[in-house]
């Protein structure tokens, strides 16, 4: 088990998880001091600790398998968990676990306490494919900081903000989802400037989407 450092290895290894029928989940948040406790806890109650041959046993007998997945951003003191089993495992008669398919998981911002929750990411379908992409209200936030800078009637401050958002707009974790919504903030973002700035100022380099997320090996 363990603990992620990466949003990206998180997100990946839940995403990945769901594809493979682990749609049931449940999720929180919990003090870094006590991630160690909520492992033993899961371990022992629903064998997400399992090696594969437990696990091959357990299918072959209907048990099902969970998993326990542990996001620990560096020096923050809170981690978020999720719990996601398949539609087979006992876990469902104890635990009020949500569908995937009904239900969409969220990834949280790392910049959070237990008391404030804001999440950033959501995991859906889009074309039959399990992909991460920004939930609504960060859309909705991201078009309206990069169309204030448009905006900004200073050259320096506009040019400095909308360097400064697009940086931050390539260092998004590149799934298929993020990637197309960076593409289209872009593209807006560029209509907002044909039509404030007109011809008379060059816009700031832009740069295409988000590297895609490199895989990682896991189970």
């Amino acid at each position: 088990m363990g603990s992620m450092r990466y949003k990206a290895a998180a997100m990946q290894r839940v995403q990945d998880l769901v594809r493979r029928g682990y749609v049931r989940w449940i999720s929180g948040v919990v003090p870094r001091e006590k991630i160690a406790r909520l492992e033993a806890k899961f371990a022992s109650r629903y064998a997400t600790a399992a090696d594969k041959n437990e696990r091959r046993r357990r299918r072959r007998h209907g048990a099902g398998n969970g998993f326990l997945v542990v996001y620990l951003p560096p020096r923050q003191p809170h981690a978020v968990w999720w719990l996601l089993v398949d539609d087979a495992h006992p876990a469902r008669f104890y635990e009020d676990l949500q569908d995937a398919r009904d239900k969409r998981i969220t990834m949280p911002n790392p910049y959070w306490c237990s008391e404030l929750w804001q999440a950033d990411y959501e995991l859906v379908r889009l074309d039959n494919i399990w992909t991460w992409r920004l939930v609504k209200a960060r859309r909705e936030e991201w078009q309206k900081r990069l169309r204030d800078a448009v905006k900004r009637s200073d050259r320096e401050t506009r040019n400095r903000q909308l360097r400064q958002a697009i940086h931050s707009l390539r260092k998004m974790p590149g799934f298929r989802g993020v990637r197309d919504d960076v593409q289209a903030l872009i593209r807006d973002m560029k209509g907002d400037w044909s039509r404030i700035r007109r011809k008379g100022e060059a816009l700031p380099a832009v740069p295409k989407r988000p590297p895609y997320v490199r895989r990682i090996k896991h189970e």
